[in-house]
C-alpha cells in the first residue's frame, strides 16, 4: 500500500474518530494551551517591547546622541563644538529634599531641570494642556501622581526646593526618557533649568548630573559624530551614547527574561506533556476494541498510527493555535490597560517567527508525548475482541517509534537551543530537565517498590489501596512523577521567598544605620558633626568625602577589552562613588597587601575590595585608571579589603590613598545611627538647617527593597501556580486514563461483596497514600533546590521553613484526594450487571 493511499485511508477514519467529539482529550488540550499560551506570551511581550524600543529609541534617550557628565558641566569649547553639530537641550538631574510649607512635610525628590527644547524627541503629557515651557515659566514645577499622594498636596500647593519655592502646577502623566528602574528612591520634581541656579543646591561637588542632548540634521552622522567627539576631546571623562544604546539595561533585562521565562514556559510545556501522555494513554485505552477491529477488518499497523497520530497533531494544533492566540493578546491588553502609563513602549503586532516557535514547540511536544502510546496501541493483537479487557500497559512500542520519540526530543532540544538569546543556559535547562525527569522517575519506582515490600495493613481499605498501588500497569508511578515535579517547584519557590522575607525584614534593620546624608558641604560638615556630638550616647555619625568617577583602565587595557567578570560588571558601567582615607577604616579586613601610613604623600595608591578584585583579575602591583572630573587618574593596588555590603554600613569600593583627591571638589556623604525615638528628631533638625543637605532613609530603602522582592515573589508564585497547575493537570489526566480499569475493579469489588463506601474508602486510602510520598519527594527535593539557589547565587544564608514544609504537605495531600477521587466518581456510580454482560 502506497503512502498516498495510506494517508487517504487515515484522514478518512481521523474524521470519522473525530465526529463523536473530543471526548477525552480535555487534559490534552489544556497542557497544550497553558505551555504554548506561556511561551507566546513571553515572546510577543518582548518582541513587541524591543519594537517599542526601537521605535521609541531617539525619545528614551532624548536625543540622537547624549553626552553625560557628573558634577560638572560642559566646557566652552565642548559646548561650541556640539552647537555646530545640531540642536543641544541641557537636563540636570540630582536627589534632593522637598518640603511643603502647608504641613512641614518633606523627603527626597528626583529633581529634574529641564531647558526650552527640552524634549527633543517624544512629549512629556501632562494633566494640563498647555505647553511645558509655558507651566514651568515663573517658578512653576510639575510633579508625578505619586508626589502628591506622598505628600498629601494637589495643585497650586507650594513646595520648596533648596532655597526657593515652586507652584505645582501640573501633574506628569508620560515622562519620554524617565530611567526605568526596579524602585525610584523619590517621586519626580520637574522644574525650569533657569530657575535650579536660585534653589542654592549647585555647589562644587554636587552630585548633580548633567545630561546634553544632541539633534542632528542628519542621523546618519550620529556614529562618525560620536568619533569625532572621542578623538578630539580623548580626557573629557564624559559618557557617550547614541540612540541605539538609548536602553541597553531594558533590553538585556529583556533578553534575561524572555530567556528565563521562556525556559520556564518550556518547563510547563514539559511537565504538561506528562499530562499528554496520560491523556492520549485514557483516549487508545478505550479505543482497543477499535483498534482491534480495525486489524480483523485489514487495517496496517501504519494506517492505525498514522490515523491516530493525525488526530494528536490536529488536536495539538488547535491547542497550539488557541494558547498562540490568547499569548499574541497580551501586549495589546497591556496598552489598552495601562496606556502611555506601562512603563515600557510597547508595539502590538503580527511576529511571524514568535507565532512558528510557539507552533513548533507545541507540535514537537504533542509528538514526543505521544508516541510511546501510539506504538503500543498499534501492538494491539485482534484476538482482544475475544479475550475480554485488555490495557495498553504490558505493551512495548516498536523500535521505529523509539527512534522517532529519540529524533523528536533532539528537534524539540535543538529548537530550545537556537531560540534561546542565551544558549548556554539553555543547555543547562535541557540538562535539569532531563536529570529531573529521570532522577522522578526513579524515585517514583522506589516508591512503589518500598510499598511492595512494606507489610500489608489490616485494615482493609488500606491493604486494597497498597494492593492498586503495586499492581501492574498502575498509575501510581505517572501520579507520584506529575505531582512529585510540581510540588518541587512550589516548594522551592515558597522557600526561596521565605528566605528572601527573612533577609530583609530581620538581617538588615539589625546593622543598618538610620540615615544616609548627601552632598555635606566641606564648609558645613563642622557644624553638622555638631548636632551628633550633642546627641546621648548610642547615636553616632561617619562621614567620609566623596567625588565620583569612572573606571577607564585595568592595567592600562581599556575596561571595554579587559576580561571581567559579569557579576562585577556594575563597577564599569557609569560614574561610581569613591573616597580617600587617612586610617583603615573600622571593621575592615585586609585581605591582601598593607594599608598606607596616615602621613603618606607619594605616588597614588588605591585601596580595593575583594570582590572587585577578584571580578577584576587584578592583584597587589596593579593598576586601575579612574578619570575623576575630566582627570584621569591611574594608581596602583596597594591593598586589598573584604567588606560586607549587606550590613549597609558607609563603605567604597575604591578608596584613595592622601595626596591625590584632596584639592578636587568634593562633597560629604554620612550615616547616622540613631536611638529609634530619636530619629524623627534628627531628620527634621538637619533638614531643617541645611536646605542642601538630602537625607535618605533606610527603612525607605528596605521599604523599597522588600516591596521589589514582593513583586518578584509574585512573579515566582505565578510561575509556582503554573507549574502546579500542570502537574495537577497531569494528576487528572493519569486518573482519567485509568478511568476504564477502577471501573472494572470497583465492578469486581461489588460483586465480591463490597459496599460503595468500602470502595471509596479503599480509592481514598490509595490517594492519600500518593499524595503523602509525593509531598515528602517533593519537600526533599525542592528544599535541597532552594538551598542551592539561597546559598548560590544569592550568596545568602539559607534556613529551613517548616511551615511551608507543612503546608505543602497538607496541600498535596488534599489536592490528591479531591483530584482522585473526583476523577474515579465515575466508577463507584457503575452497576456490575452492564460490565458483567459485556464480559
Amino acid at each position: 500500500m502506497n503512502t498516498a493511499t495510506v494517508l487517504s485511508q487515515s484522514l478518512r477514519l481521523m474524521r470519522r474518530e473525530l465526529r463523536h467529539g473530543l471526548r477525552g482529550f480535555g487534559v490534552f488540550l489544556t497542557c497544550i494551551f497553558l505551555g504554548i499560551f506561556a511561551i507566546s506570551a513571553i515572546g510577543h511581550f518582548s518582541a513587541a517591547a524591543r519594537q517599542g524600543l526601537l521605535d521609541d529609541a531617539g525619545a528614551l534617550l532624548g536625543g540622537d546622541l547624549e553626552i553625560t557628565l557628573n558634577q560638572r558641566p560642559l566646557s566652552a569649547q565642548q559646548l561650541t563644538f556640539l552647537n555646530q553639530e545640531g540642536k543641544v537641550s541641557l537636563v540636570r538631574e540630582l536627589r534632593t529634599m522637598a518640603r511643603i510649607p502647608q504641613s512641614g512635610a518633606r523627603g527626597l525628590v528626583e529633581l529634574k531641570s529641564v531647558d526650552d527644547l527640552y524634549p527633543l524627541y517624544g512629549a512629556v503629557k501632562l494633566s494640563n494642556p498647555m505647553r511645558l515651557t509655558e507651566i514651568l515659566s515663573g517658578k512653576g514645577a510639575v510633579v508625578e501622581k505619586s508626589f502628591l499622594q506622598r505628600f498629601g498636596t494637589q495643585i497650586g500647593d507650594q513646595i520648596q526646593v533648596g532655597d526657593t519655592l515652586f507652584t505645582i502646577k501640573a501633574v506628569i502623566e508620560t515622562e519620554p526618557d524617565r530611567t526605568i528602574r526596579a524602585f525610584n528612591l523619590g517621586p519626580r520634581v520637574m522644574i525650569a533649568d533657569q530657575d535650579l541656579a536660585a534653589t542654592g543646591l549647585i555647589q562644587p561637588g554636587s552630585l548633580l548630573r548633567y545630561a546634553y542632548r544632541l539633534k542632528l540634521t542628519d542621523k546618519s552622522q550620529m556614529l562618525l559624530l560620536k568619533k569625532q567627539l572621542e578623538k578630539q576631546f580623548p580626557e573629557a571623562g564624559w559618557r557617550i551614547r547614541t540612540w541605539r544604546d538609548a536602553a541597553p539595561r531594558v533590553r538585556n533585562f529583556l533578553d534575561r527574561m524572555e530567556t528565563n521565562l521562556t525556559l520556564l514556559g518550556l518547563c510547563s510545556l514539559l511537565v504538561g506533556g506528562l499530562g499528554v501522555t496520560g491523556a492520549v494513554r485514557g483516549y487508545l485505552g478505550a479505543k482497543i476494541h477499535n483498534i482491534a477491529t480495525l486489524k480483523c477488518l485489514g487495517a496496517t499497523r501504519t494506517t492505525i498510527f498514522t490515523t491516530y497520530l493525525l488526530q494528536v497533531l490536529f488536536l495539538g494544533g488547535i491547542g497550539s493555535a488557541a494558547g498562540l492566540a490568547l499569548g499574541a493578546m497580551l501586549p495589546w491588553l497591556l496598552v489598552q490597560i495601562y496606556g502611555s502609563s506601562f512603563p515600557l513602549p510597547m508595539a502590538p503586532g503580527i511576529y511571524p517567527e514568535i507565532w512558528a516557535l510557539a507552533m513548533l514547540y507545541g507540535l514537537l511536544i504533542a509528538m514526543l508525548f505521544s508516541l510511546q502510546e501510539l506504538g503500543k496501541a498499534c501492538q494491539v493483537s485482534p484476538a482482544t475482541l475475544f479475550r475480554g479487557y485488555a490495557g495498553l500497559e504490558q505493551m512495548r512500542p516498536g523500535r521505529g517509534v523509539r527512534i522517532a520519540t529519540f529524533v523528536t526530543g533532539l528537534l524539540l532540544a535543538c529548537l530550545a537551543i537556537i531560540s534561546s538569546p542565551d544558549r548556554t543556559l539553555a543547555l543547562w535547562f535541557l540538562a535539569g530537565s532531563m536529570l529531573c525527569f529521570i532522577l522522578f522517575k526513579l524515585l517514583s519506582v522506589a516508591t512503589i517498590r518500598i510499598t511492595a515490600k512494606v507489610p500489608r495493613s489490616s485494615y482493609a481499605p488500606l491493604r486494597l489501596a497498597q494492593a492498586n498501588i503495586t499492581r501492574p500497569g498502575a498509575p501510581a508511578g505517572g501520579i507520584l512523577f506529575s505531582l512529585g515535579i510540581g510540588l518541587t517547584v512550589l516548594v522551592m519557590i515558597a522557600q526561596i521567598q521565605t528566605n528572601l522575607d527573612d533577609m530583609v525584614s530581620e538581617t538588615l534593620p539589625q546593622n543598618a544605620p538610620a540615615y544616609f546624608f548627601f552632598d555635606i558641604q566641606p564648609d558645613q560638615i563642622k557644624n553638622f558633626n555638631a548636632i551628633f556630638n550633642q546627641l546621648p550616647a548610642g547615636n553616632s555619625l561617619q562621614a567620609s568625602p566623596t567625588l565620583r568617577g569612572r573606571i577607564t583602565a585595568i592595567n592600562n587595557v581599556p575596561v571595554e577589552q579587559a576580561n571581567i567578570a559579569p557579576d562585577v560588571s556594575w563597577a564599569i558601567r557609569g560614574d561610581r562613588y569613591l573616597s580617600y582615607r587617612t586610617s583603615l577604616p573600622e571593621g575592615t579586613v585586609i585581605t591582601a597587601g598593607d594599608w598606607w601610613p596616615e602621613t603618606y604623600q607619594g605616588a597614588p595608591l588605591i585601596s580595593l575590595t575583594e570582590d572587585l578584585a577578584r571580578g577584576f583579575h587584578v592583584a597587589i602591583g596593579d593598576t586601575l585608571t579612574v578619570n575623576i572630573l575630566g582627570r584621569a587618574i591611574t594608581a596602583e593596588i596597594a591593598n586589598i579589603r573584604e567588606v560586607d555590603w549587606s550590613t549597609m554600613e558607609l563603605n567604597f569600593a575604591l578608596i584613595f590613598a592622601p595626596g591625590t583627591l584632596e584639592n578636587a571638589p568634593q562633597s560629604y556623604i554620612a550615616a547616622a545611627q540613631l536611638q529609634p525615638q530619636l530619629e524623627e528628631q534628627v531628620y527634621k533638625q538637619v533638614t531643617d538647617r541645611f536646605t542642601n543637605v538630602s537625607a535618605l532613609s533606610v527603612r525607605e530603602i528596605l521599604n523599597n527593597v522588600a516591596t521589589t522582592l514582593q513583586r518578584i515573589g509574585w512573579v515566582f508564585k505565578g510561575v509556582a501556580a503554573i507549574a502546579l497547575l500542570s502537574g495537577l493537570l497531569v494528576l487528572t489526566g493519569a486518573v482519567s486514563a485509568d478511568q476504564h480499569r477502577r471501573i472494572r475493579d470497583a465492578v469486581i469489588l461489588k460483586v465480591c461483596g463490597a459496599t460503595r463506601k468500602d470502595v471509596l474508602l479503599a480509592f481514598a486510602s490509595e490517594f492519600i497514600l500518593l499524595g503523602f510520598c509525593a509531598g515528602l519527594v517533593s519537600l526533599l527535593a525542592g528544599s535541597l533546590a532552594a538551598m542551592a539557589v539561597i546559598k548560590g547565587p544569592l550568596e545568602a544564608t539559607y534556613r529551613l521553613a517548616p511551615g511551608v514544609i507543612m503546608i505543602t504537605l497538607v496541600v498535596a495531600v488534599i489536592l490528591t484526594l479531591i483530584l482522585g477521587l473526583a476523577g474515579t466518581w465515575k466508577a463507584l456510580g457503575q452497576k456490575p450487571s452492564r460490565y458483567l454482560r459485556e464480559d
